[in-house]
């Protein structure tokens, strides 16, 4: 006898569904403004019978290739999701290949979805009123890269099918510095977290190299 909805952890509940979504995506079952609205709610809700809803009309299962490519490379952590603040930024790119940089105004929830994109989310001179940022990330086919500034802490906990991620960002000593953590999801694409030093920091550094010289 199947275990009652009620009774199971919706963590796995969410899994399976957003797998199928993504299997009825990637099949062209469903359009991408639907996968993307049926996706948005997986993610947010903590409603069962709501997330069960959102595949009833859904006929195509995850079949075994799936599921063994997920079960080789799935990250050991599989909470895909936090919940957060109402309040946040939605950064959505479709075929594109954008960046956000500049001196911009860093919320302190950040979603960020990318379907075939190549795309860059520069913090260098961005300007942080939060101690945390939350960013949560949906990736398909896709080519991240997230720049941070000197002293900025990242925590990465993304949840990874067929996805390269490379950290290069060690964090920072003061415990009062900014901490971006990123949590989500990844299929078949890549991300970078780079520390990218100003072209002032730069020059900064070289003028003290050049003033030891003549101490």
């Amino acid at each position: 006898m199947p275990v009652k909805i009620e009774d199971r952890p919706i963590k796995y509940i969410r899994e399976e569904v957003i797998d199928q979504l993504v299997m009825n995506y990637g099949h062209d079952e469903i359009t991408l403004e639907a996968f993307e609205r049926r996706l948005d709610t997986a993610m947010d809700t903590e409603n069962r019978h709501e997330l069960l809803e959102l595949v009833a009309d859904l006929d195509l299962k995850t079949d075994q290739r799936y599921q063994t490519n997920k079960a080789q490379k799935l990250a050991a952590d599989k909470h895909y999701f936090d919940n957060g603040s109402d309040e946040h930024e939605k950064i959505f790119k479709l075929l594109s290949s954008s960046a956000q940089n500049g001196p911009w105004l860093v919320s302190e929830n950040i979603k960020a979805t990318s379907i075939l994109s190549n795309f860059t989310l520069d913090f260098t001179d961005a300007i942080f009123k939060h101690q945390v940022i939350h960013i949560k990330m949906f990736s398909l086919l896709t080519s991240d890269t997230f720049y941070v500034p000197e002293g900025v802490r990242v925590v990465c906990n993304v949840s990874c099918i067929l996805v390269s991620i490379k950290n290069y960002v060690f964090g920072a000593i003061d415990e009062s510095a900014p901490t971006i953590v990123i949590k989500g999801i990844g299929f078949l694409s890549s991300l970078e977290i780079k520390e990218r030093v100003t072209l002032k920091d730069k020059w900064l550094r070289f003028a003290d190299g050049v003033k030891k010289l003549f101490d």
